[in-house]
């Protein structure tokens, strides 16, 4: 055996398993759509609605031509449509919530990418425009 093929195979050996970490480390993208809907009923649809615990990229667009939506996400466990509704404002109670995150004000047409890092646990996402949460515009989101 060459003396030198021995250091050579550690270089390479590092080498890959460094860059499996990288591969590993990088978000899982999950595509968000936000409709007034063609039947006039608004939806909120994921590309996936469950993932691996770690760094998400959500790729959220707005599809709408005329109305401001919004992207919230929120550790939630029981019902989808049980999040603190204010009917006053027709919105979700956010401070009702703690740890949220999300995009909020999408103008129509609007697209943006927004990275999380979420734990294990299922989420409730949604958008808090006033009356949207109520007219359907949420999912169960689940990080394993």
């Amino acid at each position: 055996m060459n003396k030198l093929s021995f250091p050579r195979w550690i270089v390479i050996f590092a080498f890959a398993y460094t860059a499996s970490l990288a591969i590993a480390a990088e978000p899982v993208q999950v595509e968000v759509k936000l409709s007034d809907g063609s039947n006039g009923k608004m939806s909120l649809n994921l590309s996936t609605s469950t993932v691996a615990a770690g760094p998400v990229e959500f790729v959220v667009q707005n599809q709408s031509s005329s109305l401001k939506h919004e992207f919230m996400i929120v550790p939630w466990t029981t019902k989808l449509d049980a999040l603190p509704y204010e009917a006053k404002t027709q919105q979700v109670n956010e401070a009702k919530l703690g740890a949220m995150e999300g995009v909020e004000d999408l103008a129509p047409g609007e697209t943006v990418t927004t990275r999380m890092v979420l734990a294990k646990g299922r989420y409730v996402v949604f958008c808090n425009e006033p009356g949207h949460y109520m007219a359907s515009m949420r999912s169960v989101f689940v990080a394993k």
